[in-house]
């Protein structure tokens, strides 16, 4: 099965919010870990399951990587061991956003995603997507009404949010909520990278027919969603950045503004704050949508460019012997 497009949540921490809104009031052979986790061995023999994790180190300093997605089954818990010996081992975590000020500012995003000039999606679609929309809304409960006050973007984020919400996947399961909840009980300190107006302005800046075709694509792949962000998990939990990275150049490929505006821009936009938390007197661990991780462009390409060492970390099987 192709990967497509139907992947909108592994970009954006919005996606937590509006998962919790709809929510309302190849596999790689299983290894046992020991907690212990370690540079790639020799040989792939010697090395247990790649994790969805790296190693930044520079100057004797080093700083944890790990992808993120932002909607997931509950299954998937509990990780692999050798994460939470990588999380628990930080003193500080930063996240896209910090979760709190995201939560209190919710309503503010909803704002932002209605029109508040008069227009409507029926006035600013073809009436074919608009027919689409309205369809879509209907099937999946909600009423036409209040999606036609979106944005075509926030109509793209809201349709895709509820489909996985009713496939089983859950903003509440979300890894960025699953350790925001850890660090808070291990009083780690919390950051984030971006503000919540900055995240919106992402979407805000795109133009009109960018945010349309954004919509179009969306639809088009929304019966895919649910089995495609299995794929994307599967991927994600194998540390699969070379099948990531292919997914979403075929996401995005022919959407090159958002593309550049979702992923691009702000992969650059982070790396002072991340090279400000490498400098830090405590380890820190940095916890993004996995697709920043994934590819060229990527977090982990532009530290790589600037010298810095970031190396992928395993779960080493049960006495390996490995650090």
């Amino acid at each position: 099965m192709p990967l497509r497009r139907p992947f909108r949540s592994l970009f954006t921490s919005l996606a937590v919010i509006l998962g919790l809104v709809a929510a309302g009031p190849a596999c790689a052979p299983a290894v046992q870990v020991n907690g212990v986790i370690g540079a790639v061995p020799s040989t792939a023999a010697e090395r247990g399951t790649a994790l969805p994790l790296w190693e930044l180190t520079h100057e004797g300093r080093k700083l944890y990587l790990l992808g993120s997605v932002h909607l997931l089954r509950q299954e998937v818990y509990p990780l692999e061991d050798a994460i939470y010996t990588a999380f628990d081992e930080s003193g500080v975590v930063a996240f896209e956003l910090d979760f709190d000020e995201m939560m209190a500012a919710a309503p503010m995003m909803m704002q932002r995603g209605m029109y508040g000039d008069g227009r409507t999606l029926r006035n600013v679609l073809p009436g074919e997507l608009h027919a689409e929309v309205a369809a879509r809304a209907e099937q999946y409960g909600l009423p036409p009404a209040m999606v036609d006050g979106m944005k075509p973007w926030m109509a793209a984020m809201t349709l895709s949010s509820l489909v996985l919400q009713q496939g089983g996947f859950e903003a509440s399961a979300g890894l960025d909520l699953h350790l925001h909840e850890r660090a808070k009980e291990r009083e780690m300190e919390i950051v984030g990278l971006e503000t919540m107006e900055e995240q919106i302005d992402v979407f805000e800046g795109l133009d009109e027919q960018a945010q349309i075709a954004f919509l179009r694509s969306t639809l088009e792949q929304l019966d895919e969603t649910v089995s495609q962000m299995d794929i994307a998990t599967d991927l994600w939990r194998r540390g699969d950045t070379a099948g990531l990275g292919e997914m979403f150049i075929d996401q995005m490929g022919d959407q090159p503004q958002a593309m550049e505006r979702l992923l691009y821009e702000r992969n650059r936009n982070w790396i002072p704050g991340i090279e400000m938390l490498l400098r830090g007197e405590r380890t820190a661990i940095v916890v993004v949508g996995v697709g920043h991780l994934a590819g060229e462009g990527s977090v982990i390409d532009l530290l790589r460019q600037r010298g810095y060492t970031v190396t992928q970390l395993h779960a080493l099987p049960v006495g390996a012997g490995i650090r």
